[in-house]
């Protein structure tokens, strides 16, 4: 297994962590900083928190019973080139980046594939990427995912089905 396939899903075991106790309770809105980071189960701001602090307050896993924690699913993003963006994770629901802007949303709790977007990134932007062809991820907010394009653009999709709401070139 190679090491971004290993950090995934050892990101992913920890993420599921999170999202499997996840309080009953609707997405962003209104205020985003009050939410994100409040002692819920979810992930819903890149580092967790307006300040990126990368912290949970959660305290189910100790050093009591961390080493009873295994792999509870992973989830193959199709390609072997470099990830490095941060899941989020909303209402169950996490969204997920793989190489060329693709974005994927997984049941957080099992790891299906709930559905996958595609930008369609013309391949020739891969030239001017100074460490591949990553991104830094998803946003969301009120129902929308918001993801930013290799080739400058900035997409809305719609966070239930995967569709696109609008784009803009940035």
């Amino acid at each position: 297994m190679s090491k971004t396939r290993k950090a995934l899903s050892g990101l992913m075991v920890c993420l599921f962590a999170l999202a499997g106790c996840a309080p009953e309770e609707t997405a962003l809105g209104g205020s985003q900083q009050a939410a994100a980071g409040s002692g819920d189960a979810e992930w819903k701001l890149y580092g967790n928190d307006a300040g990126e602090q990368r912290f949970s307050p959660l305290t189910q896993i100790d050093k009591s019973n961390v080493s009873d924690l295994g792999l509870a699913w992973s989830f193959e993003l199709g390609s072997s080139r470099v990830v490095e963006s941060t899941p989020i994770v909303v209402d169950g629901v996490m969204y997920v980046t793989a190489p060329w802007s693709i974005v994927f949303a997984l049941n957080a709790k099992t790891g299906e594939q709930i559905w996958r977007y595609d930008p369609r990134v013309p391949r020739q932007w891969g030239r001017f990427a100074c460490c591949d062809v990553v991104n830094r991820g998803v946003a969301v907010s009120n129902d929308t995912v918001f993801v930013g394009t290799i080739d400058g653009r900035l997409v809305a999709i719609d966070a239930e089905n995967g569709t696109l709401e609008w784009q803009v070139q940035t």
